[in-house]
């Protein structure tokens, strides 16, 4: 889904991150390398290793660790995180251009870094780290575990209606199950320390309102696997939380998903659409009854009620995506009030995004979306304009400066 050039050394990388620690003007976007032939499971597709000879999960993917840790709790604040999108210039490598997006993020306030990665972009058939995807998340993560910044990961099995695993048989089987255990441990034998937030998804129910019954089981029965995997490991951090990334419509309207197999772990991961199912833009304040919608959901089910973390949450501001400037900064008014009414029950918060996107990216990501070409059109409007900084910045961005420290 995302155009990946070929990944830079990491000396040159770290120039760059130096460059752009003091020129954090320059809005950019996390660029991932659009999704890799499938191949049959046994013949393990591209390969790939890490900057260091073998992977960092070792060549079984059993790297070693401490202790298994406890579960990841909601946190006495709400963590807040910016996503570094931009619009690609093709005059400099896109590497180069997400590093410089997420030191401009960390410079202005966010806590944690998001990112969501198709699992194909990861890894390979066998689970075998794809260098150029981890080269560049290494490059990225790199000032924020130098400023003691969290990170918050989701690993899209899928990607809203797409199929994202790395193989082309379905998902079933030992061979399956393994390519997954190994990209799980290259995450955490990198990231354990600074790993906040660890999902799985993305959007999930999209996925699985759209496939057979039979097709949706073995993706569920595979995410409970994963989890159960994740959450046991023993290189997970104390801190880390662990869970599924749905819609946030999936919890707070009445639908068809299956809450009871996607409520797995430590947290319910939800994502904020400003789209109703008509892909019609939902009125700015939606957002706050959305989430209260959802925590009384959660609160509604049996047992302990998980806490909630919204990934991503954005609105746009182009007026042809049927939106203002001040409507966007309508948007971040609500979802701070509605944030400050239910901070006990909220873990990260995603703010999407730093800047603008290219007109390129969002066409190809609106596809993912399914729905009718109008729909699509629509979605791609919407996803391009839902940053925070263009050419200057627009009036939502002193507000999210401002929730940065609010809410720490």
């Amino acid at each position: 889904m995302w155009v990946i050039v070929p990944a830079v050394a990491l000396r040159q990388v770290a120039f760059w991150m130096a460059l752009a620690a003091t020129a954090f003007a320059a809005c950019t976007r996390v660029e991932q390398s659009g999704p890799p032939a499938k191949v049959p499971i046994a013949s393990g597709g591209f390969g790939g290793e890490p900057t260091e000879p073998g992977s960092r999960a070792g060549a079984g993917g059993d790297g070693g660790g401490g202790a298994p840790s406890g579960p990841g709790g909601a946190p006495a604040a709400i963590e807040l995180g910016l996503w570094p999108t931009f619009a690609s210039d093709p005059q400099q490598p896109s590497d180069v251009q997400a590093v410089s997006a997420a030191v401009s993020g960390l410079s202005v306030g966010s806590t944690t870094l998001p990112i969501a990665e198709r699992w194909d972009s990861l890894s390979g058939a066998t689970g075998t780290p794809r260098r150029v995807t981890w080269d560049r998340l290494d490059a990225m993560i790199k000032p924020y575990r130098g400023r003691g910044g969290n990170v918050a990961l989701c690993i899209g099995i899928v990607d809203r209606q797409d199929a994202a695993w790395p193989f082309a048989s379905d998902l079933e089987g030992e061979e399956a199950l393994s390519a997954m255990q190994r990209t799980i441990d290259e995450v955490l034998a990198r990231y354990a320390a600074q790993l906040s937030h660890l999902c799985f998804g993305y959007e999930l129910d999209r996925y699985l309102a759209k496939v057979s019954r039979e097709s949706g089981r073995r993706l569920l029965e595979f995410l409970e696997q994963s989890i159960a995997y994740a959450s046991q490991h023993p290189m997970r951090g104390p801190r880390t939380a662990i869970g599924a990334a749905i819609t946030l419509g999936a919890l707070s309207e009445a639908g068809d998903a299956p809450l009871d197999e996607l409520l797995l772990g430590d947290e319910v991961v939800a994502v904020y659409d400003p789209l109703d199912a008509h892909a019609k833009l939902k009125r700015p304040d939606a957002v706050a009854d959305e989430i209260a919608a959802a925590l009384e959901t959660l609160s509604s089910r049996p047992g302990i009620a998980l806490p909630l973390t919204l990934f991503e949450a954005g609105y746009p501001s182009a007026e042809d995506a049927g939106a203002t400037e001040e409507s966007q900064l309508a948007f971040y008014d609500s979802l701070f009030t509605g944030l400050a009414a239910h901070r006990d029950a909220l873990g990260f918060v995603g703010i999407f995004g730093l800047g603008d996107r290219a007109a390129a990216d969002c066409d190809a990501e609106a596809v993912l979306f399914g729905g009718s070409a109008t729909a699509q059109a629509a979605r791609a409007l919407v996803r391009c304009s839902m940053g925070l900084r263009a050419d200057r910045d627009k009036p939502a961005w002193p507000s999210v400066l401002a929730a940065f420290s609010r809410f720490r």
